[in-house]
């Protein structure tokens, strides 16, 4: 009979390069996986902090790329802070994140809802009335995370003036 070869169990550093070779990860997104794998609290951090030494995880360089990403996809900057928050990044990560992109992009939330807009105008068009339309579009920018001024800045550039018919205000 073949004999069934044992599993050889991972070392914390060892699950932790696993889950980093997935996708990045922040300092407290691998702890916290490293615990659901039932890894001791000390041994996670340890194995957290050999890995900041070995420049594996990095919180700075890891939420300026999630920003850039989030952005080239089209979300809006509520969105990112709050996605990126969720994930364990600092305040601090996330801000410098949105200043890195806007300094290597010279872009704004403004011009990103723009550009969101234009990709969704065959879709906004089927609309005849344009009341409807522009609530459509506010809709669509609303729930991908932009803010009531970029929003209505976009909606102004892509359809014109500003339409009294729609209030302002948060939405």
């Amino acid at each position: 009979m073949a004999e069934k070869k044992s599993k050889k169990s991972l070392t914390p550093l060892e699950h932790a390069a696993r889950m980093l070779a997935r996708r990045p990860l922040s300092r407290i997104e691998l702890k916290r996986g490293l615990c659901k794998k039932e890894i001791p609290w000390q041994e996670a951090e340890a194995a957290v902090r050999e890995c900041e030494r070995l420049g594996f995880i990095n919180d700075e360089q890891t939420a300026s790329g999630a920003v850039t990403m989030m952005r080239d996809r089209g979300d809006g900057t509520r969105k990112i802070r709050m996605k990126l928050s969720r994930r364990g990044f600092s305040a601090d990560h996330i801000e410098n994140g949105f200043t890195s992109d806007e300094e290597l992009y010279q872009r704004d939330e403004t011009e990103i809802a723009e550009k969101l807009l234009r990709s969704r105008m065959k879709t906004l068009m089927r609309e005849s009335d344009l009341f409807k339309r522009k609530n459509k579009a506010l809709s669509i920018l609303a729930n991908r995370g932009f803010s009531p001024d970029a929003s209505f800045a976009a909606l102004d550039r892509v359809f014109g003036g500003r339409d009294n018919s729609i209030p302002d205000g948060d939405f």
